[in-house]
C-alpha cells in the first residue's frame, strides 16, 4: 500500500517529507539501540525499560505527525489541515495515556525516561526543520 503513495513523492515536498520519516526512524532505532544500552549500563532494567518506552513514545510522537503530512499533502487544505490535526490530537491523548500508565510502574526509571524522551522528540523535531528547510517548500501561493 505504499508505494502507490511513495510512487507519488515526486516533488520537493513529497521528497522532503519521505525523507523526514526515513531519518527519523532510523534515529529512533539508533536511539533505542544505543540509548537503550547504555540506560541498561548505567541504570540497570529500569533504565532499559524507561529508554524504550521513551523511544516508543517518541516515535508516536514524530513519526504520526510525517505520516499525516504524506497522506494529507495532496489533499485540499482543509482537509490536510484536517488530517493533520486530527492526528494530533489522536497522538496526545495516547501520549498523555501512556505517560500515565507508565507512572505506575515501579520497573520504568523516570529520570532515564524523561532525558530519553527529550532525545528522542528533539531528534524528530530537528529532523522535520532540517527536511522542509533544505526542500524549500514554498509557503505562499
Amino acid at each position: 500500500m505504499a508505494e502507490p503513495i511513495e510512487a507519488e513523492a515526486k516533488s520537493a515536498e513529497g521528497d522532503a517529507y519521505w525523507w523526514a520519516l526515513r531519518v527519523s526512524a532510523g534515529s529512533l532505532a539508533a536511539l533505542a539501540v544505543l540509548g537503550g544500552a547504555a540506560a541498561w549500563l548505567l541504570r540497570g532494567s529500569g533504565g532499559l525499560w524507561g529508554a524504550l518506552a521513551a523511544v516508543g513514545i517518541a516515535a508516536l510522537s514524530g513519526l504520526v505527525t510525517q505520516v499525516a503530512m504524506i497522506v494529507g499533502r495532496r489533499r485540499d487544505p482543509v482537509t490536510f489541515v484536517g488530517i493533520v490535526a486530527g492526528s494530533w490530537l489522536v497522538k496526545m491523548i495516547v501520549i498523555v495515556a501512556a505517560v500515565l500508565v507508565l507512572g505506575r510502574f515501579d520497573s520504568v526509571d523516570r529520570g532515564t525516561f524523561g532525558t530519553v524522551l527529550l532525545l528522542g522528540v528533539g531528534a524528530t523535531l530537528a529532523v522535520d526543520m532540517f527536511a522542509v528547510r533544505r526542500a524549500r517548500i514554498p509557503y505562499t501561493g
